[in-house]
């Protein structure tokens, strides 16, 4: 029994021990965070002052948002090496009158007033046909022979009238100096006289006959002198032009309403080109126009928008406007394709060159150089409108006088790239 109550004791004791040993551990780590937290550098009260006021608080300036603008940059660096290889040249942005272009597709069309389609006055067989394809041809020149039944008859009538008041002046003369005898009365002299007039009626009407059916002048006084009938007649060009068509041949039975030739004056032709109606209010007759040619690099012609046409296409909505353009040397040929540019005026404003413009992926750049640090260059990212002769208007992302560099800008993208993949 005393052996029970000793072990009894001994536990208690060894219970008594454990507890002490973890609340000392306990002590230990608490007066260690405590004596921690002591040397730590407790942070300093700022003075309470009152609230300035806006007329005291400085105002931002331009400089601070352009500051923050240009640690937004990106940068590229080149080694003196590289910097003298890229052959760097700067300018800086100025104020420019910016001109919108508008670029449309063309075709060369014929001055339909100087086109002219040939047919013959009258009804025929054609005997000859002197001219070709692609011949030029004078005013007057003939361009084919009709050999005419119906030139013929009014050739025959005409030498009929022509015969008839040549005896009615005879008779006339005759009764005139009958009556100074007193052999004719005056009654006989003024029938005679009214006969006279009426064939000289008739004549007349004969002689406008044949001229309307295209006799020339040198023709009807051949048939006065000769009284032979010539049924021939020439077919004369109308212009001074090139034969564009010909459907007259040897043999051919043609009528007034065939058509034998067409011939086309192409000293000046006329552009058609399509606008969109969204485009409508910046082209109006006068505006001047360049146009160029795939056929001829480098060239360019100059002419005005005289015509509009006033209705739109339903499909394609679309209206023509004709251009006319001098072509003295005839290099620009019907049907050919051509690039028509409108330059209308625009307002003025900051332009940036073409040449210091890059473009990766699908934004723009222009590089800065920085500051007192040769060698180093703001990758600046901007937002600009269509190009225009050689300059580009800003929208975004550049100020007045800031330098850009131009030359070498294509090695600085080049860099920018190696040196910032995320570009």
């Amino acid at each position: 029994m005393q052996h029970i109550e000793n072990k009894s004791a001994s536990t208690s004791r060894r219970r008594l021990l454990w507890v002490g040993f973890v609340s000392l551990v306990v002590l230990a780590v608490g007066a260690g965070i405590w004596f921690g937290m002591q040397q730590m550098p407790k942070p300093k009260k700022r003075p309470h002052t009152p609230m300035a006021s806006m007329a005291d608080m400085p105002a931002m300036s331009d400089d601070s948002s352009d500051a923050a603008t240009t640690s937004s940059d990106l940068q590229v660096d080149l080694g003196p090496d590289d910097l003298k290889k890229a052959q760097v040249q700067t300018v800086h942005l100025d104020m420019r009158e910016t001109r919108s272009t508008l670029r449309v597709p063309g075709n060369v069309n014929p001055d339909e007033y100087k086109e002219v389609h040939v047919t013959p006055l009258v009804g025929g067989v054609i005997r000859q046909v002197p001219v070709v394809l692609g011949d030029r041809v004078r005013r007057g020149q003939t361009l084919a022979v009709v050999f005419s039944s119906e030139l013929a008859t009014a050739e025959s009538e005409y030498l009929a009238m022509m015969a008839e008041l040549e005896a009615d002046h005879k008779k006339l003369q005759r009764t005139q100096n009958l009556v100074k005898l007193g052999a004719a009365s005056q009654q006989e002299v003024d029938d005679v006289t009214a006969d006279h007039a009426a064939h000289e009626a008739h004549v007349r009407s004969a002689l406008e006959k044949l001229r309307l059916l295209g006799a020339s002048d040198s023709q009807i006084a051949a048939l006065k002198q000769a009284e032979q009938m010539d049924a021939n007649l020439s077919v004369p060009a109308p212009i001074n032009g090139i034969i564009l068509t010909r459907t007259a041949n040897l043999g051919l039975v043609t009528n007034m309403s065939q058509e034998l030739f067409t011939v086309v004056d192409l000293s000046t032709v006329w552009i058609m080109a399509n606008i969109n109606e969204k485009d409508f209010s910046t082209i109006h007759v006068g505006t001047m126009a360049t146009v160029t040619a795939p056929a001829y690099p480098g060239r360019a012609w100059k002419g005005r928008v005289v015509y509009i046409q006033p209705q739109v296409d339903p499909t394609s909505r679309t209206a023509q406007a004709r251009i006319e353009v001098s072509n003295p040397d005839e290099a620009l040929r019907l049907d050919m394709y051509m690039d028509v540019a409108f330059d209308s005026a625009g307002a003025s404003g900051l332009a940036v060159p073409e040449s210091a413009v890059q473009a990766i992926g699908d934004k723009q750049y222009v590089f800065l150089p920085v500051k007192d640090n040769d060698g180093s260059f703001s990758v600046r990212q901007v937002k600009l409108g269509p190009a225009s002769r050689g300059f580009f208007p800003v929208l975004d992302g550049l100020k007045l006088n800031d330098e850009v560099v131009t030359g070498g800008s294509f090695i600085l993208k080049a860099e920018a790239v190696r040196q910032h993949p995320e570009l």
